[in-house]
Order: structure tokens, then C-alpha cells, then sequence
């Protein structure tokens, strides 16, 4: 009978440490936005979403954001999770100021 408990109790510990898994809920996305400002040492993105609201989140610690990644007038998709940290955080391509400026005139 010792074994089978053995067995049981190392199931049950296995079954704990593979189900916690750091995971996250989108609770909004911020398509279109434009980067305004980030300070990659505080891990903080300014910018303007596509209705004009200026907003400053913090980067979740699962994202870091590098210094130079991402420059003031990249437009960009935000992902925010229910704690309001920016849980991902992706560049629109073909989206930059120089292609808008482009297709107005022509």
C-alpha cells in the first residue's frame, strides 16, 4: 500500500507544478496606436490610441521592452491584461507615418 501513496502523492505534486501556468487575459486591445514615448528603464510605453486618448501603461515583466525597440511615432497593436500592464505589444508594418503620407498623395 505504501507505493500506491507514493505514487498518488508525486501524481498530485506533478499535476500542481504543470498546471501553473503564467498566463494572462486580454482585457483590451489598443489597435493603431502611436508610440509617443518609452522608458525602457521604468518599462513604460506612452502612447496615443486611435481615438486620441494619450495613455501610459506599464510593460508586464513577461515583455520587457528594450531601448530603441520601438520609436516616438511607430503605430503598434497593444494588448492590455485586467492589471493594466501591456502584455504584448507588436508593430503595425506598412502603418508608419511615411506610407500614410504617401498614399494621401497619390
Amino acid at each position: 500500500m505504501r507505493p500506491s501513496i507514493c505514487i498518488v502523492v508525486g501524481l498530485l505534486w506533478w499535476i500542481g507544478t504543470v498546471g501553473s501556468v503564467h498566463g494572462y487575459e486580454t482585457a483590451m486591445v489598443f489597435p493603431m496606436s502611436r508610440v509617443q514615448h518609452v522608458d525602457a528603464r521604468n518599462q513604460l510605453v506612452t502612447f496615443t490610441t486611435k481615438d486620441g486618448e494619450m495613455r501610459t501603461l506599464r510593460v508586464a515583466h513577461t515583455v520587457a521592452v528594450e531601448r530603441g525597440s520601438f520609436r516616438k511615432g511607430d503605430v503598434v497593436s497593444i494588448e492590455v491584461d485586467l492589471d493594466d500592464q501591456i502584455v504584448k505589444i507588436v508593430r503595425v508594418e506598412g502603418a508608419g507615418p511615411s506610407s500614410a503620407r504617401g498614399s494621401r498623395n497619390r
